[in-house]
């Protein structure tokens, strides 16, 4: 006679004899962020679009944030080479600057500030309409906490494609938008952004 047990009684003999019943922990499956050697020397890893993110240590201890593109690793294992994601030949790319700690150089507006391709750009407004105060942006914007337009932003426009995050460094809850976008409202992000970058490369 075959012996049925329930799953919380298979659990507690899972763990009577020493064996994790829960193979990843609930951070990792939510993340939803692959297995690599990357895990050993980065943190904050997140999947995003199809895009791996994670703050990765080089070989000098400092942070860099860090990203690529998970369909072109199905063959290799990821890992991190001085700071930079990589699988295999692909390399991956750095937000922000590239700079350790993603600074941002000359201030919002300025010169530099954001990642990216310059060419990619978009203004984002304070009210609805493109009303109410605005700023013009270049390339990804991990944090906009400093520029004064966190969780501000009620219209954007833009060239090309732009993802937009709820939460600082591309994470949250995130949207991709193709046109000008007059209402944040409908989209339910209205006052709520922390975070911007273009969809592609430019």
């Amino acid at each position: 006679m075959k012996t049925i047990l329930s799953a919380s009684a298979a659990a507690v003999l899972a763990i009577a004899a020493g064996v994790s019943a829960v193979p990843q922990t609930a951070d990792a499956q939510a993340r939803g962020a692959p297995r690599g050697s990357y895990q050993d020397s980065c943190s904050g890893a997140y999947v995003n679009q199809g895009r791996l993110y994670a703050d990765c240590r080089d070989e000098r201890g400092r942070i860099r944030e860090t990203s690529i593109q998970l369909n072109r690793c199905s063959s290799y294992e990821i890992s991190n080479r001085n700071g930079l994601l990589v699988c295999g030949p692909v390399r991956g790319d750095y937000e922000g600057d590239g700079r350790p700690g993603g600074g941002y150089p000359g201030g919002p507006g300025g010169p530099g500030w954001g990642g990216g391709n310059d060419r990619a750009w978009i203004t984002i407004y304070r009210d609805a309409n493109f009303q109410g105060r605005s700023m013009e942006l270049r390339g990804a914007i991990p944090d906009l906490r400093s520029s004064g337009f966190n969780d501000q932003i009620s219209s954007m426009r833009f060239r090309g494609e732009w993802i937009a995050c709820t939460d600082a460094n591309f994470r949250g809850q995130c949207q991709t938008f193709r046109n000008d976008v007059r209402n944040l409202d409908r989209w339910g992000m209205n006052d709520k952004i922390s975070s911007l970058r273009p969809a592609g490369r430019y």
